[in-house]
């Protein structure tokens, strides 16, 4: 009984360690199966070079051109009876949009009717000015010419009783009369020669008779032009004077200079170019010297150099552009010296000229000052001689019995009064005239501007009274109704708007704000893609970019976009991509790969680890800095590769140095 107790024991401790073995077998060739179960999936791709090409995103409501208000004139306060139309209709020219009813407008009337009357009763009040009259001064000219009249005969019966007096032998009245005139005539001839004298000495020719100026001015005219020369030659010598502001002996040295610079930039961009073939052919990056020698080398990696090597050719290329640059300034600067000697030399010349007619000048004027004095000395014996015919006849009058004889010079004196006074008179008259016309013409425009005041009440008056039935606005355009202002049963005034219509044959735009940095990467006439609009035929074309007036601190650019295709509707919003510059990266990974936090931008590297159990998957972490994106990819550098297996996606949020399990490829 014993025995079978045992061997039962026995044999199921048997059982127990064959489970055993059995399930540690299980476990042992089944525990990465259930590891991997228990990870986090994640999907992963490889990093490569490859293109990138740059967009700028914006988007904008899109707006007509031209819009249109629709508003009623002349037409005093209205009622809206009926709104034919709502916001997004299209309409046509001539569309009716709106009926209009007249509102109780006969206070209006009466006050109008009042204002015509007042400003009638006024206009005819002006119409009743006394005219202009001159009788009494038509009288005073009438006196005056009576009394000039009568010193007349006077004077004429004193003349006609001194001619018969007798006087034989002696100096007669009419010698003395033609003396007189005579005596007068040459004093006139005397004044104009010392005037042309005058003229001749001071260089002014104009009015001078032929025979003076015949030999005068040809002398004058060359004088003047010699003065003309010297001052054009003097301006432009100051001119070129002032264009000249560096010697060609200072550009010389500056070319030296900028040459020097050049051939210092070459040497740079040979370095740089001879450090990069060396990568490309060993793949070695040889060390770069920072510049300064107790410093120590710079290592660069294969982009780095080739930017190095782009940068120091396009500086060299820049160095030589500005030696060429600087020789095309000198061949300017030498042309200027040569025009502004050629210039001296002419201001030399003119001026020897100048000196030379001014001499002849001088003599001309000389010689015709000396003829002009002469005639003067001439008239001087005549005059002397009548002024000694005219002494002769008054000694003899006064020698003569004069108490018989009026005197004739008094009443030559009182002739000359009268008509003086007359003259006077006259003159009065006709200010007084010109006055009176003048005072008449404003009145009268002031009366016409009265009546057209009253004409315009009328005309107003009428539209008001015959405004009182019903009026139907419509449309003066095509196009969409893009606001409407009043409803049925609202007043409406004079001037109002009515509503909006977006006139649609004057074009759609899109426009929306980017940064300076965003609008220098896009050209204008470049093609947008509408990335939110593929059901119509729409295209979105850059037209312009301008300042962001609205925000003129943040320096930000307004980018304007001509919107043009079928079914474009006012107000929509459009999303636009404007494609930039392409260039070829060394690192490119999806966007999904690139995440962010507190410490910047990094990618999550997944790295792999063989274990006797298989490949186990871990997690590390690389910071990068993004160089450029387009829609799915980004251009990367710092710690990650183009052989690094980025990952794109995971089942939860991980850290370095997580284990996770590959995505299956299925």
């Amino acid at each position: 009984m014993e025995e079978n107790k045992n061997a039962k024991r026995r044999e199921r401790i048997k059982t127990i360690l064959i489970i055993f073995l059995a399930l540690m077998l299980v476990l042992t060739f089944f525990s990465n199966t259930i590891l991997n179960h228990s990870l986090p999936t994640v999907s992963a791709q490889y990093a490569s070079n490859g293109v990138i090409t740059e967009k700028v995103r914006g988007s904008g409501i899109v707006e007509a051109n031209q819009n249109y208000e629709v508003t009623i004139d002349g037409s005093g306060k209205r009622e809206v009876s009926k709104v034919m139309v709502k916001v997004g209709d299209e309409i046509k020219a001539g569309d009716a949009l709106f009926i209009l009813d007249s509102t109780d407008n006969s206070d209006e009337i009466k006050e109008l009717e009042s204002s015509i009357q007042e400003s009638e009763l006024a206009y005819q009040k002006a119409l009743l000015t006394v005219a202009p009259d001159y009788a009494s001064e038509n009288q005073q000219i009438a006196d005056a010419r009576t009394a000039l009249q009568n010193a007349i005969n006077r004077l004429n019966e004193a003349r006609n009783q001194q001619a018969n007096s007798g006087n034989s032998g002696g100096i007669s009245y009419d010698d003395y009369q033609n003396a007189s005139q005579t005596y007068k005539n040459l004093s006139n001839k005397m004044t104009e020669l010392s005037s042309y004298l005058s003229q001749v000495s001071a260089g002014e020719l104009d009015g001078l008779p032929i025979e003076y100026t015949s030999a005068l001015q040809d002398a004058k005219n060359a004088l003047d032009s010699a003065n003309l020369n010297v001052a054009s030659s003097t301006q432009t010598v100051e001119i070129l004077s002032g264009s000249v502001t560096v010697s060609s002996a200072e550009q010389k040295a500056t070319i030296r200079t900028l040459e020097r610079a050049a051939e210092t930039a070459d040497i740079a961009y040979q370095r740089a170019k001879e450090d990069y073939e060396t990568f490309q052919n060993s793949g070695e990056v040889p060390p770069v010297s920072s510049g300064d020698d107790s410093e120590e080398p710079i290592m660069m990696d294969g982009t780095s150099l080739l930017r190095a090597m782009q940068d120091a050719e396009q500086a060299a290329k820049y160095a030589h552009e500005d030696v060429e640059s600087a020789k095309s300034v000198l061949i300017i600067i030498e042309a200027e010296e040569k025009a502004l000697s050629d210039a001296q030399n002419d201001l030399k010349k003119a001026n020897d000229d100048l000196k030379t007619a001014q001499t002849n000048y001088q003599n001309a004027s000389n010689g015709v000052q000396s003829l002009i004095q002469a005639d003067i000395d001439s008239l001087t014996i005549q005059m002397d001689e009548a002024q000694a015919t005219m002494n002769a006849y008054e000694n003899q009058s006064s020698s003569s019995s004069g108490d018989s004889y009026t005197d004739i010079s008094s009443l030559e004196e009182a002739v000359q009064q009268q008509q003086s006074n007359l003259q006077s008179l006259i003159i009065a008259l006709n200010k007084t005239k010109k006055d009176d016309d003048i005072t008449s013409r404003g009145n009268a425009l002031e009366l016409q501007s009265q009546l057209n005041a009253i004409n315009r009440q009328k005309e107003k008056l009428a539209k008001l009274q015959k405004d009182t039935g019903t009026l139907t606005v419509t449309s003066k355009n095509n196009g969409i109704v893009s606001a409407v202002n009043f409803s049925a049963g609202e007043e409406v005034a004079d001037g109002t708007s009515l509503a909006t219509i977006t006139l649609t044959d004057s074009g759609y735009i899109v426009k929306f704000s980017v940064t300076s940095e965003q609008a220098r990467k896009v050209k204008v006439g470049t093609l947008a893609e509408i990335t939110n609009n593929h059901y119509n035929n729409i295209t979105a074309k850059l037209i312009n970019s301008k300042n962001d007036t609205e925000n003129p601190s943040s320096g930000n650019r307004i980018l304007v976009f001509e919107i043009t295709g079928d079914d474009i509707t006012s107000g929509e919003m459009l999303a636009l991509s404007i494609p930039c510059s392409s260039q070829n990266y060394d690192c490119v990974v999806p966007n999904s790969a690139i995440r962010e936090d507190k410490n910047g931008k990094f990618v999550l590297v997944m790295q792999s680890k063989n274990t006797p159990l298989g490949n186990r998957y871990y997690v590390t972490r690389s910071a990068v800095t993004v160089l450029s994106s387009d829609d799915t990819n980004s251009a990367v550098q710092g710690e990650v590769t183009a052989s690094d297996f980025v990952i794109t996606a995971s089942e939860t949020p991980l850290n370095a140095g997580d284990q996770v399990r590959r995505e299956e490829t299925k």
